[in-house]
């Protein structure tokens, strides 16, 4: 799983909120309004529907009585009765005289119950009869008693105009209120289609009007008359009286259009609410990312001051998991980025103290072990070293006695070393020069050696005593073991980061050929090769390490690589004397 910064973390959880803000201020805002517009919009519809109908009641009750007293006129009562048929001029006269009051009037007719007409229009073609009773327009007349009636759309196909009108029909009656006649005015849409279409109902909005039948008395596109496809299609709006459309993309609603058989329908398209909504939309994405982008710099900017304490004490940790341990965080931020910081300064002090404690008394155990090295070597040693020099005496061998006796004397001048733990290389190859003519003494013919060193690193201060362990070594688990001529040499050589001191035996070696490497002839040699081998690693650490080398009744080869650290411990000694 991946793993990401803390301040990436805190920048995602910061924009993940802005935008569940914004989200969730946005859904109700969006709501809300929508809402108030779609109320809005009822309310307007409803309004403009209610005084479009009050308007066409205004616009029709005037036609509807300038028929009936046409139908009441004597002249075309008399013209009807057949009193007077020779009279269709004054008639006709009258009628024109009706028609130039009111623009909207196209055509009046007046027809008789035996089939004459009368008509404004000279190129009128009428179906009649001698029985008009028969006539299903007629009929319809004379059903409502006198009474005008409001005829659906129709196109006059009965001249040469193809105009669409609606009519106002009424029937003629005498005195008895028997059937004369009909007379019918023929009414054009400008008008009602004037007021209709100031009607505020949307981009996609529009009005329209039918009668009990649902019949279609005036519609904003003419071809509905005659499509049975699209009269289809106005169906579902003649369902609903007052809501709406089953896509929610319409408002419907209906009005009674008052002293007539007719229904005012008006649809009002939510194009303004679905504008309003994308306004929405927009300005709240606009705001949202504008949001971000303001919340996302600060955002960064605080938690960049606010985390660059905790990046601090991260790199003060890494730096001192590499060594540096002398760095400390800096005690800067938060209160408690500040205590967090402290605490861990106050941990590293206490480390450090601890650390240099347990130096000390490592310093302190290495110590002990040399002076148990030398207290362990120097009985031992001392003993066999006097009892050769008895053993000389007694073969009044003076010149030897006193030979060994100074020998073994700079031997312990040069292990003393005035109570300083460091000695000149110089001097611990004398020592060791020392330690191998006394043991020669003992041994005889069946010891030799070569102690060479290098002018050049003859000041090198190194921990004394270090390399006698490793010729005792030499002795007792090397040529003592065997029957040969036994040789032993040291050696110092140097590379380009080391120092190298080698001691070199041609004794048993190692049998085991598994045992190769320095642990297992730290096991072979005893206490005081692991004295020198825990004292070296502690006082150089990593840089210093011990190489064997050997074969089985052939040799054994012991390398110790100290660190170049010349000039340093020889001002350290220096201090020290």
């Amino acid at each position: 799983m991946k793993r990401y910064p803390l301040l990436v973390q805190l920048i995602s959880y910061v924009f993940v909120i802005v935008i569940a803000l914004i989200t969730t201020l946005g859904l109700l805002y969006y709501q809300t309004s929508s809402r108030n517009i779609r109320q809005l919009i009822e309310r307007d519809t409803r309004q403009s529907i209610r005084q479009s109908s009050q308007f066409i009641d205004a616009y029709i009750k005037p036609l509807k009585e300038t028929t009936s007293v046409l139908a009441k006129n004597s002249e075309i009562q008399d013209f009807a009765s057949q009193i007077h048929q020779e009279n269709d001029k004054q008639v006709l006269q009258l009628m024109k005289m009706v028609l130039a009051t009111n623009s909207d009037l196209q055509a009046a007719v007046l027809v008789t119950k035996d089939g004459r007409t009368v008509s404004t229009n000279p190129q009128l073609i009428m179906k009649t009869s001698s029985d008009m009773m028969a006539e299903p327009w007629y009929k319809a007349a004379i059903d409502r008693q006198a009474m005008p009636i409001l005829t659906p759309a129709r196109q006059l196909s009965l001249s040469s105009k193809k105009e669409w009108v609606v009519s106002v029909t009424q029937e003629v009656v005498d005195a008895a209120g028997h059937n004369l006649g009909v007379l019918r005015l023929d009414i054009a849409y400008p008008t009602i289609k004037a007021s209709l279409d100031q009607l505020q109902l949307g981009r996609q909005g529009f009005a329209f009007i039918v009668n009990d039948k649902h019949e279609f008395v005036y519609h904003p596109k003419k071809s509905v008359y005659s499509s049975s496809k699209e009269m289809a299609a106005m169906k579902p709006y003649l369902a609903i009286q007052n809501g709406y459309t089953k896509d929610k993309t319409s408002f419907v609603y209906q009005k009674l259009i008052p002293n007539s058989q007719w229904t005012l329908v008006g649809v009002a398209s939510l194009d303004q609410l679905h504008r309003v909504q994308r306004q929405i939309f927009w300005s709240f994405l606009g705001t949202g990312l504008l949001a971000c982008l303001i919340c996302g710099f600060a955002t960064v900017l605080v938690l960049r001051r606010w985390i660059r304490p905790i990046q601090q004490l991260q790199q003060v940790i890494l730096a001192i998991q590499k060594g540096d341990r002398q760095l400390r965080a800096q005690e800067t931020g938060s209160p408690e980025l500040t205590d967090l910081a402290q605490q861990f300064n106050a941990l590293l002090d206490q480390i450090d103290s601890l650390m240099v404690a347990v130096a000390d008394k490592e310093k302190a155990i290495g110590q002990y072990r040399l002076q148990a090295l030398a207290s362990q070597i120097n009985p031992h040693f001392l003993y066999n070293t006097l009892d050769s020099i008895i053993w000389m005496a007694e073969f009044n061998d003076s010149k030897r006695v006193v030979e060994v006796t100074k020998s073994l004397a700079k031997y312990f001048r040069l292990a003393l070393n005035q109570g300083n733990e460091y000695i000149r290389l110089a001097d611990e190859l004398d020592h060791v020069s020392q330690y191998l003519f006394i043991q020669k003494q003992r041994y005889g013919d069946k010891l030799s050696y070569e102690v060479q060193g290098l002018d050049v690193y003859a000041d090198f201060v190194i921990p004394k005593l270090i390399l006698q362990p490793l010729v005792e070594n030499a002795i007792y688990h090397g040529i003592k073991e065997v029957d040969r001529k036994g040789m032993i040499k040291v050696t110092v050589s140097d590379t380009a980061q080391h120092l190298v001191l080698t001691v070199w035996d041609n004794g048993k070696g190692i049998e085991d050929s598994s045992l190769t490497n320095s642990q297992s002839l730290l096991t072979r040699g005893g206490v005081g090769l692991k004295n020198v081998d825990q004292r070296l690693k502690l006082h150089y650490g990593e840089g210093y390490h011990m190489t064997i080398h050997s074969q089985s009744d052939q040799f054994t080869e012991i390398q110790l690589s100290l660190p170049k650290m010349h000039e340093l411990m020889a001002d350290d000694t220096q201090e020290n004397e």
